[in-house]
């Protein structure tokens, strides 16, 4: 008796087994369905920059992925820049840049430019520096229009409220424009007025 018992327990538990195997092969259920991210968009502070400002203006999109393009508008004697773009780390991923529509490499070989970024240093910051090498095989620009200095890729990494503080990019400090002479220990600085904006995602 006590082994008929045992038996059949055995059998239950191989029945629920096999149950159990073949609700994992089916997938139990669709398993076509698939999650998407959300979808990013970059709004600037400045969608129209007057002279004599640096802004980050929108570039492509594709899903969470988003490009910024940071531009010049109104600005003489442009010859290089240092600043810093400051971003929430949580909300952002910083994915790349892009300097091949560079105003700066305009009539210049690629020994006469300089570009770099560091955004290992310090979490939700991308130091950036751009900058001609040589003021006298290289000369300064006359920027008129609004255009590309270089271009950041961002990822958005969760939804995004628009206008939230998370999803804001904005130049931090210190940050500077150079003529390409120099000033006292440092290079002939240019007045400009910087501006940023915010990423959106949902």
């Amino acid at each position: 008796m006590m082994g008929h018992r045992i038996l059949a327990r055995s059998a239950t538990i191989l029945i629920l087994a096999a149950a159990l195997l073949a609700g994992i092969g089916c997938g139990g259920g669709s398993d076509t369905t698939t999650t998407s991210g959300p979808t990013a968009v970059f709004t600037p502070d400045t969608a129209s920059p007057g002279a004599g400002t640096i802004a980050l203006l929108s570039g492509t999109g594709n899903g969470a992925a988003i490009t910024v393009r940071v531009t010049v508008t109104g600005v003489n004697s442009f010859f290089g820049t240092a600043f810093r773009i400051q971003y929430d780390p949580l909300a952002l991923l910083f994915t790349g840049m892009t300097t091949t529509g560079s105003f700066l490499r305009d009539n210049v070989t690629d020994a006469d430019v300089l570009f770099s970024e560091d955004h290992a240093s310090v979490p939700g910051e991308v130091v950036i520096t751009a900058t001609r090498l040589n003021p006298t095989t290289a000369l300064p620009v006359d920027v008129t229009a609004t255009s590309d200095l270089l271009v950041l890729s961002f990822t958005a990494r969760k939804v995004i409220v628009a206008a939230s503080t998370e999803g804001r990019l904005d130049f931090g400090d210190p940050k500077q424009v150079c003529d390409g002479t120099v000033s006292g220990s440092g290079c002939g600085p240019i007045a400009v007025t910087w501006s940023g904006g915010g990423v959106s995602a949902q």
